[in-house]
């Protein structure tokens, strides 16, 4: 596949009448996001690896990878040390970006939060949910209310399959986290069904974006590749599993 994907890229490249070579550092999440993103030998993957590389062949850009935690990532791109973050969302940290004029680009893919539940707890409703699991450093957008005012204790791991074994033991009533990622854990782990995504449940639909500070130039080009390139951007989630899981579940 990728392979295949550079062969494109390059095809692409020669499609540019002229491009300026620029080397870019690009702030990626050190953590197991498949099959968004992970990190292995020190080298990031998944489909928002495969996108950025097209795009930078594409514009005639260098990007290099930088993996970080998710919390180091926030500052040291709040400090300039790398020129993008990726994946970024506008709701993310908001009250830390306060004083920096960030631009965001098109949505690069689509990013749905929601509540994993055993599948005979399918249907049952918020009621029952009073211990939720989540990944360290995620918030749970939908239940922060219920949260604050202690209806739901809040339990954070660091590991996904930390996670997935309170739910399947009953520590956790559910697991707040994308279902995309769930959904590859327990293909790989044989265990397709063990957990299913409840849209009855309170969800966030949302996206995951480029972010830049100091580029914005960089961002509008990102913009014009993601639109002029839309068939193959859906090709590409399509071969990596993104899908709209409101219509998958």
């Amino acid at each position: 596949m990728r392979l295949l994907l550079s062969l494109l890229a390059c095809l692409l490249l020669q499609l540019l009448s002229s491009a300026q070579a620029e080397t870019f550092k690009v702030g990626v999440e050190l953590q197991p996001y498949m099959p968004y993103s992970d990190v292995q030998n020190g080298q990031y993957l998944g489909y928002g690896r495969d996108l950025l590389d097209a795009f930078a062949a594409y514009q005639g850009h260098v990007f290099v990878y930088q993996p970080l935690p998710v919390r180091r990532l926030l500052s040291d791109f709040l400090d300039d040390r790398v020129n993008f973050k990726y994946p970024d969302n506008p709701r993310w940290n908001a009250d830390q970006k306060q004083g920096h004029t960030l631009y965001y680009s098109q949505a690069a893919a689509p990013a749905i939060d929601g509540v994993l539940v055993k599948p005979q707890y399918l249907g049952k409703g918020k009621a029952r949910l009073y211990r939720m699991g989540t990944q360290r450093g995620f918030t749970p957008w939908p239940y922060l209310e219920d949260i604050k005012n202690g209806r739901i204790i809040l339990i954070q791991a660091n590991q996904i399959d930390s996670l997935l074994a309170m739910a399947m033991s009953d520590r956790v009533d559910g697991v707040y986290l994308n279902p995309q990622v769930i959904r590859h854990q327990l293909y790989n782990s044989r265990k397709n069904e063990s957990l299913v995504f409840d849209p009855d449940l309170p969800y966030q639909d949302d996206h995951y974006f480029l972010s830049s500070i100091k580029h914005p130039e960089v961002i509008k080009q990102f913009d014009a590749f993601l639109s002029n390139q839309a068939e193959w951007v859906q090709k590409l989630k399509e071969r990596h599993g993104i899908t709209d899981p409101l219509s998958s579940d």
